[in-house]
This record gives structure tokens, sequence and C-alpha cells, in this order.
């Protein structure tokens, strides 16, 4: 079974990642997000998986809520949203072919 919370953790830590929505729109745009992570409470969570859907970035919904993911990335504040941008290794992209 695949440990969900030590993968975004390693994720975060190894890899580079955006935090927040704006940051993460704009990597969207870009073309730089390998996948998108949302908090399960995320308010932007419409719009931010209506243009990953337009660009064919994956998304993935977590069980969290933002204040318990922003825990689960070793941040001090909630995070309700972040892009991985490079996976550092961790294959995030396990979330997706878990679904």
């Amino acid at each position: 079974m695949l440990d969900v919370e030590r993968l975004l953790k390693n994720t975060v830590k190894k890899g580079t990642v955006k935090i927040g929505t704006k940051e993460v729109k704009t990597a969207i745009t870009e073309g730089k997000a390998k996948i998108v992570v949302l908090a399960n409470n995320c308010q932007k969570s419409d719009s931010i998986e209506k243009l990953a859907k337009e660009k064919k970035i994956p998304t993935y919904t977590c069980e969290s809520n933002s204040i318990n993911l922003g825990y689960t990335c070793g941040k001090a504040f909630a995070v309700s949203v972040f892009a991985v941008l490079d996976d550092g290794g961790s294959n995030i992209l396990q979330l997706i072919k878990k679904r």
C-alpha cells in the first residue's frame, strides 16, 4: 500500500514545488507542473482543476484538509494546493495511477 503522506512529504522535501493558488495557476499555465495536489477544503479547487484539465495536468485531491496538508509538507502554515515541478525521485505520479 502506498503511504500518501510519506510520498507527499518526500516530494516537497526532495523535489521542487510551488505552493499557493497564484503560484500553482502560473505553473499550470506555463506547463511546468507535473501534478497538482489539492487539500479537500481548497476553496479554489474548481478553477484550478479546470485549468489543469485544459493543460492535461493530473490533479490529486487529498483526504487531508489544508492545515494537515501544510503539516505533512513540513510547513508552519496551511497549504491548500501545491504543484509539483520536479518530484525529486519520489514518483508522485503513482498517486494518479493508484486511483
